[in-house]
């Protein structure tokens, strides 16, 4: 045996385990406020900067595309490097791109031109930072969490993760809010709320760095990797047609063009067209996010009864309504009925939508694809997914610029335009998607379902851990010797 490598079962390797397994916990808290006063807002910054709608289409192309290339190669990463140096050097570099943003709303501020532009590189770089450390954390967190705890442990972390994270995001709302009343006071609006802005990134780069020191306290078992049983992606394309998994990667990849159409825009309708404060606006975003934890559970027992085919048929069809639901919109004249009707009725459909899609997303590749070859399965419709977010953004930019007006507005068209694209994939395209386990026949007396809000963590665990030949547990000869001397004084 290696000088250092023990088993799993030492108890020095069992209490840093433990020890890392609580520090996560703390981390995924960290990490989410840092995300909500970051993701959450990069629309919003960018509105407040006065991006058109056509820079907007682009912001939300550039964040489609760019992370699902770079994670092609990230899983190579952990051949390479340990997991935790590549998510500590991925955390730091996002913690740095907060200077940049600072000085690009202050650049705006003083008048330098093409400050957006600068903004949505600075955004796309942050994607890509995140598409970086994804792989390699997963693949750590896999070494930590024994695969029987791994429901129960991943239920506790996300339950926390979504506290703060909600929390966040609306407490974001609150704080641009409030200086954007502060600027109407002292005639200075933009000033305010880029300020505003400021300090929610501020904020988010020093959650992050909470989180990157909780990182670097934490254990990390080394890994050997083996040779991986890879395709490529020219040869996954020249079978896409023939296989049921590619045939779902192609209608997945056709979908998310038509939701990228109309993606890039809600927040343009809300903020710049409705009017809506931020409060409004993250209130809205929310309603979706709580609908979608609040009929997984029903959901996730019609994908087990009945497949994911079924259920993303189901999902798909209704996604296609939201938009229409927006338009909808219009026929109400009352402000505050339509901030309500807003916060219930498409938020409502539109939860109930897209947990059922990501759940049979997530579901369907964890069945149709091997073990061995799931990360790569996985990559490569990802990056099919990225290209049809990136095209459908750019359609929707192309829309935008032509500037055609549908009941009073041009974001109202290219709702349409995409409310049309999902229904017709919807129906012509799921046609050629087949169930690759068997299944029950659907009945209409289906009600309940347990919930699992961990499932699509414990997935990616499995999909990655095809690289790993062995994990080695170690410790470092002075931990040996102090636990040695705590025996032997009876202290343990």
């Amino acid at each position: 045996m290696k000088s250092g490598v023990v088993k799993a079962d030492h108890p020095i390797v069992q209490k840093k385990i433990d020890r890392s397994l609580k520090l996560s916990v703390q981390d995924g808290a960290a990490a989410s406020i840092a995300s909500s006063f970051s993701l959450s807002y990069f629309a919003p910054a960018a509105l407040a900067m006065g991006a058109s709608v056509v820079q907007m289409g682009i912001l939300h192309a550039v964040i489609s595309l760019l992370p699902n290339i770079v994670q092609l190669k990230a899983a190579a990463l952990i051949e390479r490097f340990s997991r935790r140096r590549i998510v500590l050097t991925g955390v730091m570099w996002k913690i740095f791109l907060v200077f940049p943003l600072l000085l690009i709303g202050y650049l705006h501020w003083i008048g330098v031109p093409h400050m957006v532009w600068a903004f949505i590189g600075i955004v796309g770089l942050h994607y890509c930072f995140q598409a970086i450390i994804h792989p390699a954390w997963f693949s750590w967190m896999g070494s930590l969490v024994p695969e029987e705890k791994r429901g129960k442990y991943f239920s506790k972390r996300n339950r926390i993760v979504g506290l703060f994270g909600v929390v966040s995001m609306i407490a974001g709302a609150f704080i641009l809010d409030g200086m954007e009343k502060a600027g109407g006071l002292y005639g200075n609006v933009v000033g305010f709320t880029l300020l505003g802005f400021g300090i929610l990134f501020v904020l988010s780069g020093a959650s992050r760095l909470w989180s990157w020191e909780l990182l670097r306290r934490s254990y990390e078992p080394k890994i050997k990797i083996r040779k991986k049983d890879c395709f490529s992606f020219t040869d996954f394309m020249k079978r896409c047609k023939d296989t049921p998994f590619g045939r779902f990667s192609l209608f997945a990849a056709a979908f998310t063009f038509a939701v990228g159409i109309s993606s890039p825009f809600w927040a343009v309708y809300m903020i710049r067209d409705l009017g809506f404060s931020y409060v409004w606006f993250m209130a809205i975003t929310v309603a979706s996010v709580i609908f979608q934890l609040v009929f997984l559970p029903l959901l996730g027992k019609f994908s087990d009864k009945y497949g994911n085919i079924k259920l993303m048929r189901i999902c798909s069809l209704i996604l296609g309504a939201v938009p229409f639901l927006w338009v909808a919109s219009i026929l109400i004249e009352n402000s505050l009925m339509v901030k309500i009707y807003l916060l219930i009725v498409p938020s409502a459909v539109a939860g109930f939508g897209w947990a059922g899609y990501n759940l049979a997303l997530n579901n369907y590749v964890y069945d149709a694809v091997s073990n061995r070859k799931r990360g790569f399965g996985l990559s490569y419709m990802n990056l099919l997914i990225g290209i049809g977010g990136f095209v459908g953004a750019g359609l929707g930019s192309i829309i935008a610029w032509m500037d055609i007006s549908f009941m009073n507005s041009s974001m109202l068209f290219i709702f349409v335009v995409s409310g049309v694209c999902r229904f017709g994939i919807a129906i012509y395209g799921a046609k050629r998607l087949h169930e690759v386990r068997n299944v029950r026949h659907f009945s209409s007396q289906f009600w309940v379902r347990e919930f699992a809000p961990a499932q699509g963590i414990i997935r990616e665990i499995h999909n990655l851990e095809h690289i790993v030949e062995k994990i080695e547990y170690y410790v470092s000869p002075k931990e040996k010797a102090e636990f040695e001397l705590a025996k032997k004084e009876h202290r343990i």
